[in-house]
C-alpha cells in the first residue's frame, strides 16, 4: 500500500496495478482512440472517480502506461559499463515503440498533448524530475567507471534515442528494431558521448 500525494488516504497499490494492466489491454485492443476511462475502470474492478484520483484525465492514465517505471527506470547495476547502460536506453525505447498499440498509443498522446501545454508540461516535468536524473547519474557513473568524462548533459541520449526509434518504427515498421540497427542505435550514441570528452 502507498499514501496518495496531498490527502493522506491509503493508496492500494493493487488498484494502480489493475488500472495500468486493464489500460494496457484497451490500448492493444481498440487504440488510443477508443480508449475510455469508464472501460480501464469496469475492467480494472475500480470506478471513474477512484481512477480520476490517480489519474486526472486519460492523458495522465496512457503516459504512464506508456511510460513505466520499470522501463525507463529499471534496476542498477553497479558494474555496468556505459555501453551496458546505453544498450538499456536503446532496449527500453524499443520496448515502448516496438508494439503496435503502443505505438498508436504514442502518437495519440502526443496529438492530443498539442493543444494542453499544461498538461504536457506536467507530464514531461514526471520524466524530467524523475527519469532524467536517474538517467544522468547512471551515464556519469558508467562513464567514471569507464575513465570517461561525460557531457554536462547527458539526457541528450535518452531524447536521441528515443526520437531516434520512434522515427525507425515510423519508416520501418515494428520488425525495423532488430540487432542490426540496435547496433547502429548504439554507435551514434557512444559517438555522442564520446564528443564530450
Amino acid at each position: 500500500m502507498t499514501t496518495e500525494v496531498g490527502t493522506g488516504r491509503p493508496r492500494d497499490s493493487r488498484i494502480d496495478a489493475a488500472v495500468l494492466g486493464a489500460a494496457r489491454e484497451v490500448l492493444s485492443e481498440v487504440g488510443y482512440a477508443g480508449l475510455t476511462l469508464t472501460e480501464v475502470a469496469a475492467r480494472a474492478g475500480t470506478s471513474v472517480p477512484a481512477l480520476r484520483r490517480r489519474w486526472p484525465g486519460k492523458v495522465h492514465l496512457v503516459h504512464h502506461v506508456l511510460f513505466p517505471s520499470e522501463v525507463t527506470m529499471p534496476p542498477r547495476n553497479p558494474n555496468a559499463t556505459l555501453d551496458d547502460e546505453i544498450v538499456a536506453i536503446i532496449d527500453g525505447c524499443a520496448v515502448i515503440f516496438g508494439d503496435c498499440a503502443t505505438r498508436q498509443a504514442v502518437i495519440g498522446l502526443i496529438g492530443d498533448l498539442g493543444p494542453q501545454a499544461d498538461v504536457q508540461q506536467q507530464l514531461t516535468d514526471r520524466l524530467r524530475d524523475v527519469v532524467w536524473p536517474d538517467v544522468t547519474q547512471r551515464l556519469r557513473d558508467a562513464a567514471a567507471r569507464d575513465g570517461i568524462d561525460a557531457p554536462d548533459d547527458p539526457t541528450m541520449v535518452i531524447e536521441m534515442a528515443f526520437g531516434g526509434t520512434l522515427a525507425a518504427v515510423l519508416m520501418r515498421g515494428g520488425d525495423g528494431l532488430d540487432d542490426a540497427w540496435r547496433a547502429s542505435m548504439r554507435r551514434v550514441l557512444r559517438a555522442v558521448l564520446a564528443a564530450g570528452d
